[in-house]
């Protein structure tokens, strides 16, 4: 848990500008989840300690989360993405840095959905590529929610599946993002 606050601080760094903490929202609990479905097995798996911000002011959004933070449905499945695919102790942890597109921020009210596409530089097992994925935001007195589902192709990310079972995982692998921020300066990051 350190590390991810850590993390998150290096986060702050970059998204904070100057006199401008009132526009950071914060959340240290975010969720992200995948799946692989083949027809002869789905392997699934959440992070609820995704740590990410979204400047208000600017639309900058930065994700951070340690890849062996991942709960899996089979424990088997665990191990296996963590020594033989996503290889976490060489590459420990997956980040999002980017920018929503056309962000007005005085569209978000009502408690209604704002659909947005951000685009940034993802990063996995060591590799940057760029991206640009929709989603949406929804704002109420107290929080946003920033939901979102992409795609990645392992392939991009140079994450390789040994032949042996290369009928049980997906090569393309959607992905759940689920986030839900406080106002940074209001304790949330603290």
């Amino acid at each position: 848990m350190k590390y991810v606050i850590v993390l998150v601080s290096t986060l702050i760094l970059g998204l904070a500008p100057a006199n401008s903490q009132d526009s950071l929202w914060f959340t240290r609990t975010g969720r992200i989840y995948f799946i692989s479905r083949t027809d002869i097995i789905d392997i699934d798996a959440n992070n609820y300690q995704v740590g990410s911000f979204l400047n208000m002011k600017t639309g900058e959004v930065a994700f951070t989360l340690l890849m062996k933070s991942f709960e899996f449905t089979l424990p088997l499945a665990e191990e296996h993405f963590n020594e033989n695919y996503v290889e976490s102790e060489k590459y420990p942890k997956a980040t999002f840095k980017g920018k929503i597109n056309s962000f007005n921020p005085s569209l978000l009210v009502g408690d209604a959905d704002y659909p947005v596409e951000a685009q940034g530089d993802l990063t996995i097992h060591g590799v940057t590529a760029r991206v640009q994925e929709k989603g949406i935001l929804r704002k109420t007195d107290e929080e946003i929610r920033l939901k979102a589902h992409i795609e990645i192709r392992l392939d991009t990310y140079k994450i390789k599946v040994p032949n042996i079972v290369a009928d049980r995982v997906a090569l393309v692998i959607p992905i759940e993002v689920d986030m839900l921020y406080k106002p940074y300066g209001k304790g949330a990051g603290k």
